[in-house]
């Protein structure tokens, strides 16, 4: 925005009766933009925006003579906002008021380089690349694509023929590269040159203009649809701090902004757009903050229909989070009639998967992931309290977090063919960096979460160095005993799980179990095996003793059995440690 805009909006909004305390300056940044300054010491300062130039849904169930009950009003508000944006050639008429003039010196005052990703060239994507973000640009794009889609094709105010090729390009779009995409549309969007007011890079434009400006309608009606929303000329100037204590409220029928205190001479007056990490930000702002501590890292987990539905059923103390438990933007709150009450959920929330955020500042984020992870890895016995069960948990979830950190490399070096804005490389590493940060620091709170059951919990578990030190009779003479028809050659096995499973199986057979561990062969009396007998049983007997007579396979497979249902395995940098736990 030139400071000429910025006049020119500041004029219009006065011409209105827009009120701002006095000593609120607006001014021109060249690191920030456009900031709000406070000249002088200020108590509780304010800004009020009349209901004249508040640009809320109303004005699209006028234009476009909706009915009130009309599905997705915020989607013709933006097709709306388009109108009055792109449309050079008609007025926008509701109420014999040229609604594209009245709001001309706002729409010229919107900022003229849009930074969501979404619109990111695909040199500047390729920075984004093994991200969360950057793996979901396909599907938001498809989403937005989507709704723009249903919304044109459902009336005839349209001339589908003027955007034959955006339709084309909807129903193609798997099929579409990148590159082609930007090319034929994003690049539009991000130059806002687009030729249709209802074209699809049109309607793009004013979706990431409410994404990022957007305020809820409910501050000023109460009975308003959940997420509605509404665009606040000059309060919408105001940057975000989330240390910023604001309050938003109506006043009849203004929508008022108050900051909290006294606000001291040269303190930028910010909003707060609430407590949102750098991947919300960057995605709907196009900013991130750095050392942002509400910053995060989403973890989508994927599970069988049937086990989110005893869960819903038979655990509820689980939980299972759907993306609308978290802070979203101001149109994407939850749906009108959805209830926090975790009962009133369905299998059908969460057929794209379970949504959980960690965060380093918050210790108990891992909690509930935790508690999953370990729900998945216990036996039916076992409760996500009992040992075994936990620290199986702690495995696997470490390995998921893990496996997570691998895929956020270094992006490639990129061919050249598009020039990367130093801003949004900028945006780029910050997030990636922190993201990085976060599922380390994840890792290092499990490991010593799991170093400190272990030391507490020692006396219950077994591991095979212990049984060499205390048990030598295995290793001297009943283990060969087992390979004695081997002819000699050398039998080499492959992990402590193998030597764990061939250790019970010896104990069994001979009753020769130390007293040391008595409770193994009595955990072993007590446990009930399957009378099924598994592949990998009928494997491992095949690998170890082939043809040999002497070993019958259903012993192999109850040992087996035994040994999974009772131990955990403990992943190392390069090798792996099955433990067996005492219960």
């Amino acid at each position: 925005m030139s400071s000429r805009a910025l006049e020119a909006l500041l004029q219009w909004g006065t011409s209105y009766g827009v009120m701002i305390s006095e000593g609120l300056k607006f001014v021109y940044s060249d690191l920030k933009g456009i900031i709000c300054i406070c000249e002088k010491d200020i108590d509780e300062p304010s800004v009020k925006i009349p209901p004249e130039i508040i640009i809320s849904r109303n004005l699209a169930i006028n234009f476009f003579r909706l009915d009130e009950s009309t599905v997705n009003v915020n989607g013709w508000l933006k097709l709306f906002l388009a109108k009055i944006r792109f449309d050079k050639d008609d007025d926008t008429i509701v109420d014999n008021v040229r609604l594209n003039r009245k709001f001309e010196p706002y729409l010229n005052a919107l900022p003229s380089r849009l930074n969501s990703p979404l619109i990111w060239n695909p040199s500047e994507l390729e920075r984004l690349s093994s991200t969360n973000l950057g793996n979901s640009i396909h599907e938001k794009l498809a989403n937005i694509f989507k709704e723009w889609f249903e919304l044109v094709t459902s009336s005839d105010v349209f001339d589908l023929k003027n955007v034959a090729d955006d339709i084309q390009t909807y129903h193609t779009l798997n099929e579409v590269a990148y590159e082609t995409l930007y090319e034929r549309i994003l690049k539009k969007t991000e130059l806002q040159t687009p030729t249709i007011w209802y074209s699809f890079s049109a309607f793009l434009w004013s979706q990431l203009i409410f994404t990022s400006r957007a305020f809820p309608e409910y501050v000023l009606n109460s009975s308003c649809p959940d997420n509605s929303i509404v665009l606040l000329p000059i309060i919408d100037l105001l940057n975000h701090d989330y240390h910023s204590k604001v309050k938003w409220y109506p006043e009849d029928g203004w929508f008022c902004y108050k900051k909290m205190g006294t606000a001291p001479q040269a303190l930028e007056l910010s909003n707060n757009y609430g407590g949102k990490g750098n991947e919300e930000l960057l995605s709907g702002y196009g900013f991130v903050l750095e050392d942002n501590i509400f910053d995060s890292v989403a973890l989508k987990i994927k599970l069988p229909l049937d086990v989110v539905s005893t869960i819903l059923q038979m655990k509820p103390a689980l939980e299972l989070p759907i993306l609308s438990d978290y802070t979203t933007f101001a149109f994407e709150n939850k749906c009108d009639g959805q209830q926090d009450d975790e009962t009133a959920r369905s299998v059908t929330d969460y057929v794209d998967g379970v949504t959980y955020f960690i965060n380093t500042q918050n210790e108990r984020s891992l909690g509930p992931l935790l508690d999953l992870f370990t729900y998945l890895a216990k036996t039916e016995e076992e409760t996500i309290h009992d040992l075994r069960a936990r620290l199986e948990g702690i495995q696997t979830l470490r390995n998921a977090l893990e496996s997570k950190l691998n895929t956020i490399i270094e992006p490639p070096a990129t061919d050249g063919s598009y020039a990367i804005d130093p801003y949004r490389l900028h945006c780029a590493d910050v997030y990636s960096k922190s993201q990085r940060q976060i599922l380390k620091k994840a890792v290092t709170r499990l490991r010593r979460l799991e170093k400190t059951m272990l030391s507490e919990n020692k006396h219950r578990l077994l591991t095979m160095n212990k049984i060499i030190k205390n048990d030598p009779a295995f290793v001297e003479t009943e283990l060969p005993s087992l390979f004695s028809n081997e002819d000699d050659e050398e039998v080499v096995f492959e992990s402590t799980y193998d030597l764990l499973i061939l250790w019970i199986l010896l104990k069994m057979r001979r009753r020769s179990f130390p007293t040391k561990y008595d409770w193994v062969k009595q955990q072993y009396a007590n446990f009930e095996n399957s009378a099924y007998v598994s592949d990998d049983s009928k494997t491992f007997h095949t690998q170890y003793f082939g043809k040999q007579d002497n070993v019958d396979l259903k012993h192999v497979d109850d040992a087996i059995q035994f040994v999974v249902a009772n131990s955990f395995t403990r992943a190392f940098s390069t090798s792996a440690e099955t433990i067996l736990v005492r219960k």
